[in-house]
């Protein structure tokens, strides 16, 4: 059975919260991405944007359906924030996206109103279905249905627009195309892929040329980032 709670120094290191104030801190309830990639949205509000100072704070916040997640109302402290996701609060004019950098942690990104209307994200599987439509199962969770299964493939990025989470346009993975690595020892680092060899690309950033694995790459632009990062 899971556990409700959760310490502070048992955490992900993905998270950019102090370890040692005290001793526990929220557990995101299960949601579409790995808990390294998410963050409950009381540690968004009150740890990495400093816009409540407690979880009361917080909850209050979300009692009066003042912060949307992805275009959506958060109504409970312990609903996940995840990666690339979109957090609003509308009232106050504050929009962000959530990136992770360089240290492998999670940070948030301040976005303009028109940015937080759309975002941005990978297409991890399909899956064939009866009727000849095909499933694409992205990497923040959601399952989007399309008509023509070869306009996508697994590794391209899907522009979503918020929150009717419609498909705008698509970054198909290839050579030229802006990415950024959300994992391995890269992680945080955005690119040109120079080359694709199976499972491994070649990244080539202003200062390095390197390899690493394809499944770390999340497609972000065609010749230049197309979110601010």
């Amino acid at each position: 059975m899971t556990k409700s709670h959760l310490k502070r120094l048992a955490s992900p290191r993905t998270w950019p919260i102090a370890k040692k104030t005290l001793t526990f801190i929220a557990r995101p309830f299960p949601g579409p991405h790995k808990v390294s990639h998410q963050v409950p949205i009381t540690v968004f509000l009150r740890d990495m944007v400093k816009i409540a100072k407690t979880s009361k704070e917080v909850k209050r916040i979300l009692h009066l359906k003042k912060c949307l997640i992805d275009g959506t109302v958060a109504h409970d402290n312990k609903r996940p924030a995840g990666l690339f996701d979109i957090v609003s609060l509308p009232e106050a004019e504050l929009f962000y996206s959530i990136g992770i950098n360089d240290k492998n942690k999670l940070y948030p990104i301040s976005i303009t109103e028109k940015e937080s209307k759309q975002k941005i994200s990978k297409v991890m599987n399909k899956t064939s279905l009866k009727g000849g439509k095909t499933q694409l199962n992205t990497l923040d969770g959601r399952s989007i249905l399309v008509d023509d299964a070869t306009k996508y493939s697994v590794g391209d990025s899907l522009i979503i627009s918020l929150p009717d989470q419609k498909i705008i346009d698509s970054l198909p993975m290839k050579e030229g195309v802006t990415i950024v690595l959300d994992a391995g020892s890269h992680v945080g680092v955005v690119g040109t892929v120079k080359a694709i060899d199976g499972t491994t690309i070649v990244v080539k950033t202003k200062d390095n040329v390197f390899s690493t694995k394809r499944r770390y790459a999340v497609v972000i632009g065609k010749d230049k980032p197309i979110i601010t990062l």
